[in-house]
């Protein structure tokens, strides 16, 4: 049995002759061209591959320590137009503060003081809705650099398709990103939602507010202020702009690819 491992997004994905093979991808890719169609599941670990792999993360996780940061200071080498170094290595920091937050919350949650249980208060209470905001500032965020560094342009191939079914086209796709991105306060999320098999859109005010079910992010768009202010000060349209134009829909279209490898529809919630 043959595998090949494949850093797409936050995950190594693995596929084995047994599960499904490139070529059953392109299959299903050019099927999905006239509609979103499932296929079979296949095993996504965390990515832990070596650092010369795009973004990987250098360490290797553990029990203790399940969230190390991944590499992305090659987005401020690129020197992308419209989004400065500073901007960029800055956000990188505050992802990395995720990341030292999320692994303190998981090892405190392994012992929680579980005195005086409380939906108004309560120490346990308190953890488990901040690890919420801790673990998704790190997921997101790698999402986000995850699709940056790009040329943007237009999407080709059974991306184009996918998005052209849900909104008509693509034209029209790049302006309801850029509305809804100044619609939310937090984040803009497209993805596959497994349970209706087709493409979403969802807003986020906050890391942990509103935070789809079922739905495999292909894209994913920060608007908090952090991601904007050094560049732009307060002009979200033009850093909404900024990011189209360093959009990396190469990436975008491999999420989708492998987003059809989970199981969909009602066989999603089983």
């Amino acid at each position: 049995m043959s595998s090949k491992k494949e850093i797409v997004g936050n995950y190594e994905v693995i596929n084995d002759r047994e599960v499904v093979t490139r070529r059953e991808v392109l299959l299903m890719g050019a099927m999905a061209a006239g509609g979103l169609v499932a296929a079979s599941p296949v095993l996504a670990t965390p990515a832990r591959a070596a650092a010369e792999a795009t973004g990987a993360a250098k360490a290797t996780a553990t029990a203790e320590t399940p969230y190390v940061a991944r590499d992305f200071s090659g987005l401020v080498s690129k020197k992308m137009p419209g989004l400065s170094e500073s901007q960029i290595s800055q956000h990188i920091k505050l992802y990395q503060g995720y990341i030292t937050k999320a692994n303190e919350l998981n090892s405190k949650l392994k012992d929680p003081d579980l005195a005086g249980p409380n939906a108004t208060y309560a120490p346990l209470r308190e953890m488990l809705v901040e690890e919420s905001y801790a673990v998704n500032g790190v997921v997101y965020h790698e999402y986000y650099f995850g699709n940056l560094g790009g040329k943007g342009g237009e999407p080709t191939g059974d991306l184009k398709a996918a998005l052209e079914e849900r909104w008509g086209s693509i034209g029209k796709f790049n302006d309801y990103l850029k509305a809804a991105g100044k619609c939310m306060r937090g984040w803009v999320v497209i993805g596959y939602n497994t349970r209706g098999n087709h493409l979403s859109a969802f807003g986020l005010d906050m890391h942990n507010m509103w935070s789809p079910a079922n739905l495999v992010p292909i894209l994913v768009l920060d608007v908090y202020e952090h991601a904007y202010m050094i560049d732009y000060g307060i002009d979200r349209g033009k850093y909404l702009d900024a990011f189209m134009s360093n959009l990396d829909w190469d990436v975008v279209a491999k999420r989708l690819s492998y987003s059809h490898k989970h199981p969909s529809g009602v066989d999603s919630t089983v």
